[in-house]
């Protein structure tokens, strides 16, 4: 027997919640890319397009792909967003992560291996073991092996709750690839690893990410709107894009939000023009030879009266 109810349910229960989560991030990416900044994991870059839901483009980790400048020749970060995670090697949810990351590895090997493209991972915690799970990439970043990363996992070298983390993550990959061999896991997870880039967030209305990142939205455009605002508009256009897998660069948002909300940000602003009431100098540099260097600036003044002096 089937009971209806009319009660609404728990957008928690029905995955709504990792959606909204999921959309928080990508107005923060929407953000960043308002102000000019960076990538902020994995490229050094300022951000310079944000792509929503890229299966359709062939990314694995599909659900966000930062392109660092300039897009789309410069080099991208494809990031796999979730609300919580646990890294360990029979999680389901993990094991579902590291399968994507291996067809990436299998399917754009190339670009990973020269850098063009990083992976990334986007989590709202388990803190603990998101940290850790950094901490044991960064550490295969600096080893060119998976033999050399296994001598540096020594019982002596390194902690036991880095070795345990590492283990879950080799554990999960011979479950994702069906790998009987513990070694062959190893040299995947080694790989996976090193192209993995970890990112834990705090997000929500008292999120610190949130927070502070309409604190920064304050700051770069001051005068021009409310930040909380902004930045649910911010989230709004992130749900209408992400179904589309929209493409989304720094002019055709300033588009939509002035189109859509009738705001106008930064450049955009009517304004004085940027030499206005700017000061010029005359600057004059004087040589002799090898000898010393004089450096002079002019300047008029005028109505001076020395009679005073």
């Amino acid at each position: 027997m089937i009971y209806v109810t009319d009660r609404p349910s728990s957008p928690k229960a029905t995955g709504g919640a990792g959606t909204i989560f999921e959309y928080q991030f990508a107005a923060i990416m929407f953000s960043r890319l308002l102000r000019g900044a960076h990538v902020p994991i994995g490229i050094q870059l300022p951000l310079d397009r944000v792509g929503l839901q890229q299966q359709v483009t062939g990314h694995p980790f599909d659900d966000l792909v930062a392109h660092g400048f300039p897009a789309p020749a410069g080099p991208r970060i494809q990031m796999q967003v979730k609300q919580k995670i646990h890294i360990r090697g029979k999680d389901q949810d993990f094991i579902k992560v590291v399968a994507a990351a291996l067809r990436a590895i299998r399917e754009q090997g190339v670009e990973i291996a020269d850098g063009a493209l990083r992976l990334g991972l986007v989590a709202g915690g388990p803190a603990t073991e998101l940290t850790e799970l950094r901490e044991v990439t960064e550490m295969a970043r600096a080893m060119p092996d998976h033999e050399s990363f296994r001598a540096l996992l020594g019982e002596n070298v390194t902690s036991s709750r880095i070795r345990d983390r590492h283990a879950h993550v080799v554990a999960a990959v011979a479950a994702a690839a069906t790998v009987q061999g513990e070694d062959e896991a190893a040299a995947l997870a080694h790989q996976i690893l090193g192209a993995l880039h970890v990112w834990q967030v705090d997000l929500g209305p008292d999120g610190r990410d949130t927070r502070a990142e309409m604190d920064l939205l304050e700051a770069a455009f001051p005068g021009q709107g409310n930040a909380v605002d902004l930045f649910a508009h911010l989230c709004h256009l992130a749900q209408e894009y992400g179904p589309r897998a929209g493409q989304i660069d720094v002019r055709s948002l300033r588009r939509a939000l002035r189109s859509r909300f009738g705001l106008q940000l930064g450049q955009d602003v009517p304004g004085p023009a940027p030499n206005q009431n700017k000061k010029t100098t005359n600057i004059s540099v004087t040589t002799n030879g090898s000898g010393p260097t004089w450096v002079a600036e002019t300047q008029t003044f005028h109505n001076l009266d020395f009679r005073r002096l």
